[in-house]
Parts: structure tokens; C-alpha cells; sequence
């Protein structure tokens, strides 16, 4: 056994154009592959055939707030529902340099989530994982080489700048539109948001060729926190339990959630809440507030359909 077949290290990730560096946890790359078994009534399944590939990232990024655009593009926070999720025009490749030289350079990617965009003095910026999906490069078949991915070593190294005065860790302050006690909460544990596409990878499925593409259904955005500031009376009639059945939530949840917290700024429109967690609580070390989610809704202007979310 040789020491140098243990492969380990660091290293940074690049896409568009952007640098992106890790959090503890690093980066995963991982090469998923779908079968259909093959069976035989006298000898049950017997063997398998492989029908479809995608490769997933899942990123854990280091908390530092550059590279926004790249992260949140406009046709993240305004999707063409009904659009295709892989980038129209050229393939758009993620690639990953390592410290030892080696290098993976995925060919065709899209982002497709942002999950715990914390903001809170206990955690970093980000707590959880950005996510990108692969698929088949254009033009090519399954069987082509580097039709997926491409694997090098002995390249150089030369990681980007690095910045700490992008390090952040902030206290967020919430306001809930005009409100009375939501105007300017305070988050117990901090507030976390996520935003993610919803995707029929089904219509971007051809035999032969696996998934190739996948049609956007829709994109949705949520914050979640345990607020400091409304009373229990407020908070209770926040919840719109005198809201008609059948009624549309953004008719009677007309306001914005609006984050800031050092320089940024993020605004969930026509925001509801959609959970109130475990409750109300009457306990000697649980605050009454419970953990609350809030969640958005489409915003329309002149009948066509404005941003999901604003972040900037």
C-alpha cells in the first residue's frame, strides 16, 4: 500500500467565471446512475441495465458573501415556468481544482437550490449546502468520451484571493410589512432561508440518452426563525386564522418580508406564515414564540408574473 493512493485535500470550485471557496465540509461530486433490473421469472433478477446518469454537487460554501449575481441570477428569482433548467446557449461547466493538482471539470451544470442562507452571530453565512446538477453535454452521446466530466492531474494551482472582509456572520433585522410588532423583530437563533426550483426532470427524458433536460414548475422561497418582538396577541393574529377558506394567501398577506443584516438585503414578497412550528409554548425554558416559517407567494405586475425573491 502507498501513502499516496490516500486522496485527500482541499481545493476551490469555479463556475461562470466565479470562484467559489468551501466551508468545513468541503464539496461533493457525486455520480449517480438509475438501473432497470432484468429478471427472469425461473431465476428472479439476474442482472441490471443502466438507463440514466446525473451528477450531483453539493457545495458547502465558506461564508463570505462575495459572488452574489453568480448565486442568485435573475432567472433564479424570475424563472420562466414552463423554461428548461439547464442554461440556454453553451454548456455551462463547474470545475473543481485540488491542491495536488487534480481536477474534475463537470460539462454541463445548472444551479438548482440554495438551502440555510443563515443569518445569525452562531452560525456562518452559509450552514448548509448550495446544489448544481449535471447532465449529458450537448451534442454528445452517452457512450462519447468526457461526455459527463472530465478528470485530470498534475495541473497547476493557483487558488483565488482570498478575502476575509467578506466574512459574515450577522444578526438579521426582520420586518414583516407595517405590521404592529413585526416592523423590526429580532430572531432568537437567527433566521434561516432557503429557495429552491420545483422540476419535472420527466419531459427532458429520452431513451437512449437519459435525462437531457428538465422543465422548471416553479421556484419558491422561505425563511425561518423564531421571531422576538410581536406580542402573543399579534403574533396569533398574524397566523390569518380569520381568513376565509379558499381564500388566495397573498390577498390577505399583502406585505414583504424584508431581511437586513450588514449590507444585505433580502426581500421574500407578499410573504405568509405557513407553519408555526411546534406551537405555542407554556414551559419554563422555551420561549412562547415557537420557530415560524414564513413563505412567499408570486407577485404580479400589470398581470405578469415580478420576482420570487430579491437579494442583493
Amino acid at each position: 500500500m502507498q501513502r499516496s493512493n490516500l486522496i485527500i485535500g482541499p481545493g476551490y470550485a469555479t463556475r461562470n467565471g466565479f470562484n467559489f471557496r468551501y466551508d468545513d465540509g468541503g464539496a461533493r461530486v457525486k455520480f449517480m446512475k438509475k438501473f432497470r433490473e432484468v429478471s427472469a421469472e425461473e431465476f428472479g433478477r439476474f442482472d441490471s441495465t443502466q438507463y440514466d446518469r446525473q451528477i450531483e454537487i453539493s457545495i458547502k460554501l465558506w461564508s463570505g458573501y462575495e459572488n452574489l449575481a453568480a448565486l442568485f441570477p435573475s432567472s433564479m428569482l424570475t424563472p420562466t415556468i414552463g423554461g428548461r433548467i439547464m442554461p440556454s446557449g453553451s454548456d455551462v461547466p463547474f470545475t473543481f481544482n485540488a491542491q495536488d493538482g487534480g481536477r474534475v471539470v463537470v460539462a454541463n451544470t445548472a444551479i438548482t437550490a440554495f438551502t440555510n442562507l443563515t443569518l445569525s452571530t452562531e452560525k456562518n453565512l452559509w450552514s448548509a449546502d448550495l446544489k448544481s446538477i449535471g447532465l449529458l453535454k450537448s451534442g454528445a452521446l452517452p457512450t462519447d468520451a468526457n461526455a459527463y466530466f472530465t478528470e485530470s492531474t498534475g495541473n497547476s494551482y493557483a487558488a483565488p484571493s482570498f478575502t476575509k472582509s467578506n466574512f459574515l456572520a450577522p444578526a438579521p433585522v426582520v420586518s414583516w410589512g407595517a405590521r404592529a410588532g413585526f416592523t423590526s423583530m429580532a430572531m432568537r437563533k437567527g433566521l434561516a432561508i432557503d429557495g429552491k426550483f420545483e422540476i419535472n426532470w420527466e419531459p427532458g427524458f429520452v431513451d437512449g440518452y437519459g435525462t437531457l433536460d428538465g422543465v422548471i414548475d416553479g421556484f419558491e422561497a422561505s425563511a425561518k426563525g423564531q421571531p422576538i418582538g410581536p406580542t402573543l396577541a399579534q403574533y396569533l393574529n398574524g397566523l390569518g386564522y380569520g381568513t376565509a377558506f379558499g381564500a388566495l394567501q397573498s390577498t390577505a398577506n399583502t406585505d414583504d418580508l424584508v431581511i437586513t443584516a450588514s449590507g444585505l438585503a433580502i426581500t421574500l414578497p407578499q410573504s405568509f406564515i405557513e407553519d408555526a412550528g411546534d406551537g405555542i409554548a407554556y414551559a419554563r425554558k422555551t420561549q412562547r414564540l415557537p420557530e415560524t416559517t414564513w413563505r412567499t407567494t408570486v407577485p404580479f405586475s400589470a398581470g405578469a408574473p415580478a420576482a420570487r425573491a430579491a437579494i442583493g
